[in-house]
């Protein structure tokens, strides 16, 4: 187990593809965050430790552009997956369903989702995880009241679906456990130690970007 103290943890921005200055199309409006966890101590130049991917949907602007939120969110099948728990109808651009799970805490119209967080075996268990999470909540949620996850082991994932590349082998997925029910569950609860919440009949959970995060250290003890 390799404690998050003992060394010197940033994360490293992938290039994007260009935002376009008068924005036409609906994926114009949805931001593709990609980029790597690196892990440096005195005198020793950055490892890599990790990997991450995040969506930022701009409703708000999408909005003023007579884009809709539905339109932003089917940028992506696994950003549109989202579409029916949290979209409502007329009446509000968030769902009557989503807001009371939020506790009518939602103060502002964009959307972050948290998509992926890919560890090194070395670096899993000492809290890392929590560390990437939180960071990228206070980094990217500004502007956004809502973010959301879906809890999916990715060793469950179809192995025809993976790609064969190096950084996939060296995750040694095939390592973790099978049990579908257990891992999924357990994920859930990890979770939840940064205030995220399940919504029911989906496999999807959400905070408030108003609910004040737990430290590090906080999440790891409960």
């Amino acid at each position: 187990m390799t404690l998050i103290e003992d060394s010197f943890w940033t994360l490293r921005i992938d290039p994007t593809r260009p935002i376009p200055l008068t924005p036409e199309e609906p994926e114009d409006f949805m931001y593709e965050v990609c980029g790597k966890i690196l892990c440096g101590t005195e005198g020793e130049r950055d490892r890599i430790a990790g990997r991450f991917r995040l969506y930022y949907a701009d409703f708000e602007t999408a909005l003023n552009h007579n884009v809709s939120a539905f339109e932003v969110l089917d940028a992506y099948q696994h950003t549109l997956d989202y579409a029916e728990a949290i979209l409502g109808s007329n009446e509000g651009l968030f769902s009557a369903r989503l807001q009371k799970l939020l506790e009518d805490e939602i103060w502002n119209l964009n959307f972050l989702i948290l998509d992926r967080v890919e560890i090194l075996p070395k670096y899993r268990g000492g809290g890392l995880g929590l560390l990437v999470l939180t960071s990228l909540i206070e980094r990217f949620g500004a502007g956004a009241g809502v973010v959301g996850l879906k809890p999916f082991p990715l060793q469950l994932e179809p192995k025809d679906s993976r790609d064969s590349s190096a950084w996939t082998k060296r995750l040694r997925l095939e390592d973790l456990p099978r049990d579908a029910k257990m891992a999924t569950e357990k994920l859930k609860q990890y979770y939840e130690k940064l205030g995220f919440v399940r919504m029911r009949s989906t496999p999807f959970m959400f905070r408030s970007t108003s609910w004040a995060l737990s430290s590090v250290e906080q999440a790891r003890s409960k």
